[in-house]
């Protein structure tokens, strides 16, 4: 289970976070911990500057790099908000997991050959994920749910547990189907509830679509 915790428009929806309540999430996942064991802490980064010298000259890095989008905060009491919690959680806390379906190459290829656990030019990506929104032109037509979160998100949750083991995917606040998309373009079912009946209908357009991109006829 891998549950994200959201804030709309920096006012809290349910138990959502916000710069003002940042205790909200281990509230939350305080709750949680009663019946399930919190596994792995994920940091979604929406945004993030990699400044050259930080960088190091063997990188190549030119200039100071920014990348992602995020919502501007105006306060002097708090700094913008650009990333957001993401929490595994599992019945015993020691489920397996596929580590290297999102692994990433290794800077240094030396340590391919150093570590005998690597194998392979291919390393446990770690728990900070960059991935960023899509630029979009419009907001109401684009992403017309106020916390929504990238397909690619969803995908890197799913392949994380495992395609083989992922039977079947639940989403219990789909909102405008980001989660039943991604389970599209893996392959994997997926069941979600929705109360709006405006993201619901937006959901069942966007994963129709999904499917025709992927080649799928019968979905519901």
């Amino acid at each position: 289970m891998c549950l994200t915790l959201r804030a709309v428009d920096g006012q809290s929806r349910g138990r959502a976070r916000r710069q003002s309540d940042p205790w909200v999430p281990f509230e939350v996942a305080a709750v949680m911990r009663r019946h399930f064991a919190l596994q792995n802490v994920i940091h979604w980064i929406k945004a993030i500057t990699i400044e050259r010298d930080a960088a190091g000259k063997a990188h190549g890095v030119a200039e100071d790099l920014s990348f992602g989008h995020y919502k501007p905060v105006n306060s002097k009491a708090f700094l913008n908000d650009v990333h957001e919690f993401v929490f595994h959680f599992t019945r015993t806390g020691k489920v397996p997991i596929e580590r290297l379906a999102l692994g990433v190459p290794y800077q240094d290829k030396s340590n391919v050959q150093r570590w005998k656990s690597a194998g392979r030019d291919r390393r446990c990506r770690g728990n900070a994920w960059f991935v960023p929104y899509e630029t979009i032109q419009s907001r109401s037509k684009d992403r017309p749910h106020p916390a929504s979160f990238p397909v690619r998100l969803a995908e890197m949750c799913i392949r994380l547990h495992g395609l083989d083991r992922a039977g079947l995917v639940l989403d219990p606040f789909m909102g405008i189907g980001n989660t039943a998309v991604a389970c599209v373009r893996l392959g994997v079912s997926c069941v979600g509830f929705e109360l709006d009946a405006r993201y619901h209908a937006e959901s069942v357009r966007r994963v129709q679509e999904a499917a025709e991109h992927a080649g799928e006829r019968e979905l519901f």
